[in-house]
């Protein structure tokens, strides 16, 4: 699945949601982070059951901090839904809930 993100990126075949708009304006998140989250990022959870599209949850070190990205896969285009900087009180190292 990850080529398949990755390649969505590539040729920026890519919707922002205004939920993910919102919170990436908020968050002092650019989409050039998401775009390079999406390039080099792993997937760490799968919402295989999500509707319309399943959707992951990306992980990667961006500008020196962790980011998460969460994304719905569609046949011809990657819709993104949320990001966020995980809390680390949360997450363990980042990549698994505690």
């Amino acid at each position: 699945m990850m080529n398949k993100i990755k390649n969505f990126a590539e040729n920026e075949n890519i919707e922002f949601t205004r939920h993910a708009r919102e919170k990436m304006y908020d968050r002092g998140i650019s989409s050039m982070d998401v775009k390079q989250l999406l390039l080099k990022g792993e997937i760490i959870e799968e919402y295989l059951d999500d509707n319309p599209y399943p959707s992951f949850l990306l992980c990667a070190k961006i500008r020196q901090n962790y980011l998460h990205v969460v994304c719905a896969v569609a046949e011809e285009q990657l819709f993104i839904i949320t990001t966020y900087h995980p809390d680390e009180d949360k997450w363990i190292k980042y990549k698994r809930r505690k």
